[in-house]
C-alpha cells in the first residue's frame, strides 16, 4: 500500500500563516534570552551576594522548577484555548523580567524569575503548538527550526550586551530590563493573533477540564502510552543535557579558565551565528532525514561537545566547542516539534505539558543543582559538568530504537 504522506499536497504558506510566524517571533526569541541571561549574570550574583556554586546552583534549581509547574498553565490551552494563553503568559514573563531588577538578594532573584520561567516556558511551548497545528506538515519541522533560529538570535543578546551592561548604572540588571521586550508585542497578538482552526474544531472533545489523573489515565492508554513514555524520557536527557552544557559557562571560564567578560562579547557572534544556522539546519534535518535521526545525531553531539568545552584549556577549543554546543542545542526544536506531532489535539497540550513540564523539566532542576554539588566536592566546575554531560548520549538510542517517527503526517491523523 502506497504511503499515504506521500500523496499529501504540497500547500504554500498564506499570508496569515506568515503574519502568524512573524507575531510569534518575538516571543520565541526572549525565550532564548531569558535562558542564556540566567548564565550570563551568574558570576555577578556571586560576587554582588557572596554566593558559593552550591548556592547557585540550587537557586538556580527553583528557577527551573518554574518550568515544571509551567505544565498547570500549559494544559489550560486544551480546555480554553491556545491564544488566550499564549496572551496571558506573554504579558506576565514580560513583567516578571522586569520586576528581576528590583531584586536584591538570591533568595528574591529566585523567586522572581520562578514565577518568569512559568510563564516563558508557557508562552514558548504554546508558540510551537501554535505553529505545527497551523503549518502545512512538509514545512513544520524547517519553519519551526526558522523561529529556533530566532530564540537562538535572543540567547546570544546577553553575551554581545553583558560588557555594556555592567557599565551602565543599572549594571547586570539592565539585561532583565531589555528582558521585558515581550510586552510590546502583546498588544499587537490581542488584536491579531487567531486561534488555531484544529483547537476550534474539537474543542467540544477537549479532555483538559478533568484532573491531571483523567490526562495520565487518557496518556497511559495502550495506544499512546509508548510515546508517552518515549517523549518523557527524551525530554528529561534534553532538559538535563542542555542545562549542564550551558548554565555554568560563564562562571566556568570566568573563574577557572580567567576570561574577562570581553572574552565573551568576543565569542558571542560566533555563538550567534552557530546557533542560527544549528536551527535552520534541524528544521532541515527533520524534514529531509526525519525526527529520530535528528534527535540522536544532535544529542550524541551535545554530550561530546559538552565533555570538550569543560576539560579543555586553549581559549580556541573551549570557544569552538561552545559554538558547536550552540549548533546542537537546535535539539530542542526536534523535540518540540515530535512531541507536537505525537498526540491527538485533545490531548496536545497536556501531552507537552506532562512529558515536557511534569516530568522532563526535572533534568533542568536536577542538573544545576547536581552540578553545583559536584563542583563544590571537587572543587571545579569543569570537571563535574564534563562528567554529567555524558548522559545525553542515553538519548541516542531512544531515539533510534524506541521513539515513533512522525516526518510528513498530518496532525489530525496523530491519535
Amino acid at each position: 500500500m502506497a504511503d499515504p504522506r506521500a500523496a499529501a499536497p504540497r500547500e504554500r504558506l498564506t499570508g496569515r500563516q506568515i503574519a502568524l510566524i512573524a507575531m510569534l517571533a518575538p516571543v520565541v526569541m526572549f525565550e532564548g534570552f531569558d535562558i542564556s541571561l540566567s548564565s550570563v549574570v551568574l558570576p555577578y550574583l556571586a560576587k554582588d551576594y557572596g554566593a558559593a556554586p552550591d548556592l547557585l546552583g540550587r537557586a538556580l534549581a527553583v528557577v527551573a522548577t518554574g518550568a515544571i509547574v509551567a505544565c498547570f498553565v500549559i494544559r489550560l490551552a486544551d480546555s480554553f484555548g491556545r491564544r488566550p494563553i499564549l496572551l496571558l503568559s506573554s504579558a506576565g514573563f514580560a513583567l516578571a523580567s522586569l520586576a528581576t531588577v528590583a531584586t536584591t538578594s538570591v533568595t528574591g532573584y529566585a523567586v522572581v524569575q520562578f514565577v518568569a520561567r512559568v510563564l516563558l516556558v508557557t508562552q514558548i511551548a504554546i508558540s510551537y503548538l501554535i505553529v505545527s497545528e497551523t503549518l502545512p506538515p512538509h514545512l513544520r519541522g524547517r519553519v519551526n527550526g526558522l523561529l529556533g533560529s530566532l530564540g537562538s538570535l535572543g540567547a546570544a543578546l546577553p553575551f554581545l550586551l553583558l560588557a555594556s551592561a555592567i557599565e551602565s548604572p543599572l549594571g547586570w540588571r539592565l539585561l532583565f530590563a531589555i528582558g521585558a521586550g515581550p510586552l510590546l508585542i502583546v498588544p499587537l497578538m490581542l488584536w491579531k493573533l487567531p486561534e488555531t482552526p484544529l483547537w476550534l474544531a474539537t474543542r467540544g472533545k477537549s479532555v483538559s477540564r478533568s484532573s491531571l489523573l483523567a490526562e495520565l489515565r487518557n496518556l497511559w492508554a495502550p495506544a499512546l502510552r509508548r510515546r508517552f513514555l518515549a517523549m518523557s524520557t527524551l525530554w528529561f536527557l534534553v532538559n538535563f543535557a542542555s542545562a549542564n552544557a550551558a548554565l555554568f559557562f560563564t562562571l566556568y571560564v570566568m573563574r577557572e579558565r580567567g576570561w574577562p567578560a570581553s572574552d565573551l562579547a568576543l565569542l558571542a557572534p560566533f555563538g550567534l551565528a552557530g546557533a542560527f544556522a544549528g536551527s535552520v539546519v534541524t528544521g532541515l534535518m527533520l524534514d529531509a532525514i526525519g525526527r529520530r535521526y535528528t534527535i540522536a545525531v544532535l544529542m550524541g553531539l551535545l554530550g561530546g561537545l559538552t565533555a570538550i568545552a569543560y576539560q579543555a584549556h586553549n581559549w580556541w577549543s573551549i570557544g569552538a566547542a561552545f559554538v558547536g554546543i550552540q549548533i546542537v542545542l537546535g535539539v530542542w526544536i526536534a523535540a518540540y516539534t515530535v512531541n507536537s506531532e505525537l498526540f491527538p489535539t485533545e490531548l496536545r497540550a497536556a501531552a507537552n505539558g506532562w512529558c515536557n513540564n511534569l516530568i522532563g523539566r526535572w533534568g533542568f532542576v536536577i542538573a544545576p543543582w547536581l552540578s553545583g554539588a559536584l563542583a563544590e566536592a571537587t572543587g571545579g566546575v569543569g570537571g563535574a559538568n564534563a562528567a554529567l554531560g555524558m548522559l545525553a548520549l542515553l538519548a541516542v538510542p531512544l531515539a533510534l530504537f524506541v521513539l515513533p517517527e512522525t516526518r510528513g503526517i498530518r496532525l489530525g491523523d496523530a491519535a
